[in-house]
């Protein structure tokens, strides 16, 4: 049995398994990534994305792939009722914007990624295509058999999905991305906590049918058929001729093998309102709604992302999004660990940050999903207030990591209301984007780690600057200095930005490769080297 050695690999390649690929692969950090699956899903099981995803695909260099892929969903928004497609006259039907005006208005002041939708195929698409340009390894039709690990790495015997010879990999780490019914998690004894089995069993349709006449001009998001002969949820994947349909039945009434595709058909047919349009049932997936969180997701050198950490009801489109954002802060970690730039302890601190905001989300999720009314209604704003429902962008972008690898964040989030009141700077906090202008191009100030660390200051800091040169001569660091402002190297034409992050302009900021924020000097301080280097020792656990 032959076996092979790989620094990473990750079990799983939906949407958060090739996330953890493509960014490892484009860190220069050399991994495998299997799925029992003979490709990527031809099925998008979501189109909801929330800020966070783009902002994490565009510091990886996808932002134009990932544009391009979304090109198909930009006319599309919002949720119409309907009785039928074609009986309904669209450009007056009841559409509640999706996003709200107020949410999409604040996106564009707090993010520099477009709001809107993407379908998940799509971004699977990009993110494979990445992750092997950069060098990674996906083999499909590949399943995992069992997984030991020991103090030095994991053992992981594979082998095709239609049989053929087993073989081991070894590997440092293994990062278990293979969904909510995770046979990693399971060989590990880990326990979901939550609810399963909210509201009735589904039926995800794809199918194709040739509607994009009927939608023209009115493109929508979803739509929810009202027809008594076929009530459901209608999804565009492209608003031309790949469309989802979601179907409901009663448990104990009904059964998955009453709905043949025959079936699904005439419920298609029904809910568009034409017989003489051709349907084509392409694939289906049954689901049901649950909200559970694993008790734990790092397990010695084998961790949990996405589905196999977290179920996360799809009311608020926080579920695909919490598992790119569980990518997000976990593939730095990995990186800087299997290149020998920081302790164990900085793998441990995912756990530390990601658990208690995978529990915020799903229970985001379920207020959602408890009072529908509120998730709907925008104006509700007291109400949603009065029961805690955080603003979808706080749930989705502005949360807090209250500990892990940072130093002195805060104790409490600062507002459930209000996305850009928590983005101020503070550690365990996304840092404030500003448009700024560098070497002749206008970037976001997101853009400056560039996958490494970056220590910003303002005009007056060249202390800092002198600092963080020569920390990164000293240990190899990425690590990257600027100072920004009016006419800095980093050109703040608003001169807004150093107190938008809490800075006088002799302070500084160091953010983290994941665009969060590691710790915060709001001045000078005496031996500037001196006090980075301890800062760094302590966030990267460094002996």
């Amino acid at each position: 049995m032959s076996q092979e050695h790989y620094p990473v690999l990750v079990v799983g390649a939906g949407t958060v398994g090739l996330s953890m690929a493509a960014a490892l692969s484009h860190y220069g950090v050399p991994v495998l990534l299997v799925e029992r699956h003979a490709g990527t899903t031809a099925h998008p099981r979501a189109t909801g994305v929330q800020p966070p995803v783009k902002e994490f695909f565009r510091s990886i260099g996808l932002d134009d792939r990932i544009r391009a892929a979304s090109g198909d969903l930009l006319p599309s928004n919002g949720k119409v009722d309907v009785e039928t497609l074609a009986g309904t006259d669209l450009a007056t039907a009841p559409r509640i914007p999706t996003p709200p005006k107020d949410v999409a208005e604040l996106t564009a002041k707090i993010s520099p990624t477009p709001i809107g939708p993407i379908a998940q195929d799509r971004i699977d698409r990009v993110l494979c295509e990445a992750a092997t340009e950069h060098g990674a390894v996906i083999r499909f039709n590949t399943r995992l058999v069992a997984v030991e690990q020991d103090e030095t790495g994991v053992t992981a015997t594979l082998a095709d999905t239609d049989g053929g010879e087993h073989r081991t990999v070894r590997a440092d780490y293994l990062v278990a991305a293979d969904g909510s019914a995770s046979a990693v998690r399971r060989a590990l004894g880990i326990e979901m906590k939550g609810p399963t089995g909210l509201g009735n069993p589904m039926i995800n349709v794809l199918f194709t049918a040739d509607l994009a006449e009927l939608v023209k001009g009115n493109e929508f998001a979803f739509a929810q058929i009202t027809n008594p002969d076929s009530e459901g949820i209608l999804l565009t994947v492209n608003n031309r001729d790949r469309w989802i349909y979601h179907i409901s039945y009663k448990e104990g009434e009904e059964e998955l093998s009453d709905y043949p595709d025959e079936r699904c058909v005439e419920l298609i047919k029904a809910a568009i309102g034409r017989d003489d349009i051709p349907v084509e049932i392409v694939s289906t997936i049954p689901w049901r709604m649950s909200a559970r969180v694993a008790e734990r997701v790092v397990e010695g050198r084998v961790i949990l992302a996405g589905d196999s950490a977290h179920t996360i009801p799809p009311i608020g489109a926080f579920g695909m999004s919490s598992g790119v954002a569980d990518a997000c802060n976990l593939a730095w970690k990995v990186a800087h660990v299997v290149k020998g730039r920081a302790g164990q302890g900085l793998l441990r601190s995912y756990e530390t940050e990601r658990l208690p905001i995978m529990r915020f989300t799903r229970d985001q999720a379920m207020l959602r999903f408890s009072h529908l009314d509120l998730h709907w209604d925008a104006e509700k704003y007291g109400e949603r207030s009065a029961v805690e429902m955080a603003d979808p962008l706080v749930t989705a972008l502005a949360y807090q990591y209250h500990e892990g690898a940072l130093i002195d964040a805060p104790k409490e989030l600062r507002s459930l209301m209000r996305a850009d009141e928590n983005l101020d700077g503070s550690p365990g906090t996304r840092v404030p984007h500003a448009w700024v202008e560098h070497r002749g191009k206008r970037i976001s100030v997101l853009d400056l780690p560039e996958g490494g660390f970056a220590l910003l200051t303002g005009p007056r800091g060249a202390d800092w600057l002198a600092a963080a040169e020569a920390e990164a001569a000293r240990t190899g660091l990425e690590l990257r200095g600027y100072r920004v402002g009016p006419g800095c190297e980093v050109d703040d034409p608003e001169a807004g930005w150093l107190a938008a992050a809490g800075l006088d302009p002799d302070g500084a900021l160091l953010v983290r490769p994941d665009m969060f924020v590691a710790w915060r000097s709001t001045g000078a301080q005496d031996r500037p080297q001196e006090r980075l280097a301890e800062v760094l020792d302590r966030v990267l656990d460094r002996a």
